[in-house]
């Protein structure tokens, strides 16, 4: 890992003695048991001022490293419909187009205004399968079909389930935050490029951003490189959705597949804050990128799980906007509005301060979770907030 001089730090208008507070807060953290696993990737105008692991890669394994890959769960989100727009300017799909021009097995019933738009915003008005217990309703039932020749069981289930929705809202009417809006997205780009989303997110993310420990499909020169958690632990191997194995790391998912280490996800950042441009390369127009992150859905609620409803919703094209109306463990309170995140299930948390020219990536194993799947013994807010008051210039 990269050895960050205090000096550097305070160049880059940081406070060093937060920074050390921020390694501190993460060695504690797995000192104290909360986690068995932590790293971190924080840049300022694109430069490393924080770049940290603590604990194991897994379970009695070795030390682990920032460069160790990880199941980022719905952190992906955001790499998904950055493919779906390189897409879109290369004219072969528009993002107000109905999606029953893509995929006429939702053609005919209540579903017919449903556009690509409201995939991107989770505003389709469908009933969000995350909360409803659909996936597990869906394995138990045996209504499941056979897989399709070429598409792995992971995918297969979760689109099946999302080709099946249930409507609680009028179109546009809600935004209910649900993989299965990501998951029609994913095959999407698989019936428009005629591969699959692998092959469409290396070529159009992770090749021109360099980000060479990613993968949807992992391949075998990765594998040794994964990051696993115990068994028993939330999204470990007894959990009924589990985060590990054959079955996950060939899927070619796209609400929930992708595997990524904490730099590679810095290197996505980056890209998206300097406006499409890494390393002097361009992979997204600077409007391409002003669209994911700006509010997208104006005025509308947001549902989170059956309860949990807030008065503003503010999603762009694949990041949520942070606003005023912010959620419990899910971000810290001092990040200004406006900066962009997508957390993902099992520890994964990532945003953009715009504000202040920041790019945070912060993965740890998190070992409670509340029903809702909350991280509550995570400390992904805090160490937000500690890197947010670091800034004195």
């Amino acid at each position: 890992m990269a050895v960050v001089e205090r000096e550097q730090v305070a160049r880059l208008g940081l406070a060093p003695d937060r920074i050390d507070l921020a390694r501190q807060l993460m060695r504690q953290h797995v000192e104290s048991g909360e986690t068995p696993s932590v790293a971190a990737v924080v840049l300022r105008h694109g430069e490393v001022v924080l770049e940290e692991a603590f604990g194991v890669q897994r379970p009695d394994g070795p030390a682990l490293a920032v460069d160790h890959v990880w199941p980022i769960a719905s952190a992906g989100k955001p790499l998904t419909a950055a493919v779906v727009l390189a897409l879109v300017e290369r004219g072969l799909l528009g993002i107000m187009q109905p999606i029953i021009d893509l995929l006429p097995e939702l053609a005919g019933g209540d579903d017919d205004d449903v556009l690509v738009h409201h995939l991107l915003t989770h505003s389709a008005g469908w009933e969000s399968d995350l909360f409803s217990g659909r996936i597990i309703e869906v394995l138990e039932s045996g209504e499941l079909p056979p897989a399709p020749d070429g598409l792995d069981f992971i995918t297969h289930l979760f689109l099946w389930t999302a080709m099946h929705p249930r409507r609680v809202a009028a179109v546009g009417e809600l935004m209910a935050y649900g993989n299965m809006n990501y998951a029609l997205l994913g095959e999407i780009v698989r019936r428009v490029t005629g591969g699959p989303l692998d092959a469409a997110m290396r070529a159009y993310v992770f090749d021109p951003l360099g980000m060479d420990r990613s993968a949807l499909i992992v391949t075998d020169d990765l594998r040794p490189h994964l990051v696993h958690r115990a068994a028993d632990l939330p999204f470990g191997a007894d959990s009924a959705v589990a985060f590990e194995g054959d079955l996950w790391e060939a899927s070619d998912s796209g609400e929930s597949g992708i595997h990524a280490s904490p730099r590679d996800m810095a290197r996505f950042g980056q890209a998206i804050l300097d406006g499409g441009v890494l390393d002097g390369r361009r992979f997204l127009a600077p409007s391409t990128v002003r669209s994911m992150g700006i509010d997208q859905i104006p005025g509308l609620a947001a549902r989170f799980g059956p309860e949990n409803l807030m008065p503003v919703a503010s999603w762009g094209y694949g990041f949520g906007v942070i606003c005023e109306a912010r959620w419990p463990y899910f971000g810290g309170g001092l990040v200004p509005k406006g900066s962009l995140s997508h957390p993902g299930a099992g520890g994964i948390d990532f945003w953009i301060d715009r504000e202040h020219g920041i790019v945070g990536v912060f993965f740890e194993v998190i070992t409670e979770m509340s029903p809702d799947l909350e991280p509550v013994s995570g400390m992904g807010n805090r160490f937000q907030d500690v890197i947010t008051a670091a800034v004195i210039g």
